[in-house]
């Protein structure tokens, strides 16, 4: 390596990183850019499910369409199953869900096969890969920085003008900037392997007395199945191998599974305590070799990027994996750096919109953390307060980014999720409205009341561009208000001094609240 000025070397080569390279690449082929990656081959990390806005990223920006649809499987939206004593399997467990296959695309993904590939096609369309390599020191400048890369047994110092981090958790330059802070209020870990043999949820469907296969249209398994329990909830994401993900994502102060003496076993029992997640699961085996665990998933930055650097999806922060907000919030900060890259690129003053990213990304983040996220695990064992808040907050992310991009700009957009000023509005409306569900759930639980919802009934889904986010919100509201009656009757009848009517027997399973 005799030449050492780059003018952007990114480091990290997974899905942030290697995006980056190659839109700079294709966009501002007269940039220099380096790729400098530790592993000599991507593992299977988590993130295997993509939302509509990541994946509108990953085929109209970055063109994967072949790749995607050769390589991994289609996603068909999002379903929960919920529990309690009455519930013997998914025949009268509580269901919500897409019921016909999703119009905009989505996908489940094998990150390891899908990270290989994008740097694989930058590195083809001219950027520069340093492979197996590790950045090990950092000094920054304004608009000039100076980077020391191991290799083997060398070190060499390279030059850039642009320092973009795309190293994941390691966050190489946040640390050492001192800008990444644990999220301490959102207090949650993670355990999750791959399995083999899991059974086909929609064979176990066909094969039921019950008429399971007649209540839904789309396929049942190509969705990311949730199994939800207080403090809890697990993800089922099939992948394009045979192979199935499967996690379980805990708030460390209602379940106790971070303090495991013997975590594959803990795991595997607390998998198979649940009744319908028991029936996928018979004759399937784990692979314990892939077995990862997170002690605490949550942190952010308290700045994205200054003159010259800019940190990159996972580099800068990361919330929860419940609603695959990690590839969306990775696309907009690709998006959005390379649009500034190139900017700069083109001799203009890029400083106020680097004031307007960082303001736009901390802003997402507060928001998105205290809207959606905040105590939110404290009602994952109600079923209707779940499923209103899926509802409702899919409605929004609809209603004011898909919708938005496929109908109205025609193109992928970098604001991400409660970045724009006037997002002020849904923000306090969304952060309302998930106080109020946990309310409720704390209500319940001291009414004895708790899960008493979560079998035997059915609530559809619908994921589109027409008038099917619209139908949601309303459907969300009437759900929520008549969660807000009951908890009304509870203390009625507390206040008159009357005992706790017997549960109702289980609605009919076809039947819609």
């Amino acid at each position: 390596m005799t030449d050492t000025r780059y003018d952007v070397i990114i480091l990290g080569g997974a899905f942030s990183g290697a995006s980056a390279a190659l839109l700079l690449r294709r966009e501002h082929p007269q940039l220099r850019v380096l790729v400098v990656e530790k592993a000599e081959a991507f593992d299977e990390k988590v993130g295997e499910a993509t939302t509509e806005m990541s994946a509108m990223f990953l085929t109209r920006r970055l063109a994967l369409w072949q790749h995607l649809e050769s390589e991994h499987l289609p996603k068909e939206g999002l379903r929960y199953w919920f529990t309690n004593d009455r519930v013997t399997g998914h025949s009268n467990a509580s269901e919500s869900g897409g019921y016909l296959r999703s119009s905009v695309p989505s996908f489940q993904l094998r990150r390891d096969v899908l990270d290989e590939h994008i740097l694989a096609t930058a590195v083809a369309e001219g950027a520069e890969l340093l492979r197996p390599a590790k950045a090990v020191e950092a000094s920054l400048g304004d608009f000039d920085h100076n980077v020391t890369v191991e290799s083997g047994e060398e070190k060499v110092i390279l030059r850039c003008r642009w320092l973009l981090d795309a190293s994941g958790r390691v966050n190489f330059l946040g640390k050492r900037l001192g800008l990444i802070e644990r999220n301490d209020a959102h207090p949650t870990a993670a355990i999750w392997c791959r399995w083999k043999n899991v059974r086909h949820i929609d064979d176990i469907a066909a094969r039921d007395p019950s008429g399971l296969a007649s209540r839904n249209i789309s396929s049942r398994r190509l969705g990311t199945n949730h199994y939800s329990g207080h403090g809890y909830w697990i993800w089922v994401i099939p992948l394009g191998n045979g192979e199935t993900s499967i996690g379980v994502v805990f708030d460390k102060r209602l379940v106790d599974l971070h303090q495991s003496r013997n975590r594959p076993a803990d795991f595997i029992a607390f998998l198979r305590a649940i009744p319908a997640l028991r029936e996928l699961l018979e004759g399937a085996e784990p692979r314990l070799d892939d077995l990862r665990f997170y002690s605490h998933l949550a942190y952010s930055t308290k700045q994205y990027m200054g003159r010259g650097w800019g940190l990159l999806g996972d580099a800068a922060v990361f919330l929860d994996p419940y609603y695959s907000p990690g590839l969306d919030h990775a696309s907009f900060s690709v998006d959005a750096t390379v649009e500034i890259v190139g900017l700069d690129a083109k001799g203009e003053d890029v400083a106020a919109r680097i004031a307007e990213h960082n303001a736009a990304f901390t802003r997402s983040y507060a928001r998105f953390f205290d809207a959606v996220y905040r105590d939110k695990y404290y009602y994952m064992g109600e079923s209707d307060l779940l499923s209103a808040a899926f509802i409702l907050d899919t409605a929004h992310y609809y209603i004011f980014l898909v919708t938005p991009a496929y109908r109205f700009m025609k193109r992928f957009y970098w604001m991400p999720v409660l970045g724009p000023k006037p997002a002020f509005f849904s923000y306090h409306f969304m952060r309302f409205y998930n106080r109020r569900f946990k309310a409720i759930a704390d209500g319940r639980r001291a009414f004895g009341t708790a899960g008493e919802r979560n079998d035997g009934r059915r609530i559809k889904a619908y994921f589109n561009l027409n008038l099917a986010p619209a139908h949601m919100l309303l459907r969300g509201l009437r759900i929520w208000a008549a969660a807000e009656l009951d908890l009304f009757g509870l203390h009625l009848r507390s206040a008159l001094g009357r005992k706790r009517a017997p549960p109702a027997p289980a609605a009919d399973l076809t039947a819609e609240p």
